[in-house]
């Protein structure tokens, strides 16, 4: 199984210069936890509803003059696509993050996050335990 299979492709960006509360309005607007930060076509951080939410509650930022620029994880992590899923998810285990930009021959393609590989697994077993049942139905 490959990154590309697990993807959302569906990407949410903003510039450097965008406010904490414009991140926060997109990704509530988007029902989304994490937002690319993209200038000029290149990523150059992530940010997460998590690094908003300590950045206004423990920092004391306020969200609508502090700039994404000042909190965001910069130049993060990427996978490529085509990447084997289990060496996304051991990059993910070791930097201790749950969202991966995906590239795809240096371009943004999407962004994977552990969440989205959880409910896939999920309908994978669920659809597998469904055979098993009606397999050992088959066989009583």
């Amino acid at each position: 199984m490959t990154v590309r299979q697990f993807m959302n492709k569906h990407i949410v960006s903003l510039q450097p210069s965008a406010t904490l509360r414009e991140a926060a309005l997109k990704m509530q607007e988007k029902k989304i936890g994490s937002i690319i930060i993209e200038e000029n076509m290149k990523i150059k951080g992530i940010l997460t509803d998590r690094d908003i939410a300590l950045a206004v509650a423990a920092d004391r930022k306020d969200a609508g003059s502090t700039c994404v620029c000042d909190i965001m994880v910069q130049d993060p992590i990427t996978v490529d696509a085509d990447a084997d899923l289990d060496s996304a998810l051991r990059i993910m285990n070791r930097a201790n993050v749950r969202r991966l930009p995906v590239l795809e021959n240096g371009k943004l393609a999407g962004v994977i996050s552990s969440a989205d590989v959880a409910q896939a697994m999920k309908g994978e077993l669920n659809q597998f335990m469904e055979l098993e049942e009606t397999y050992t139905s088959a066989k009583g």
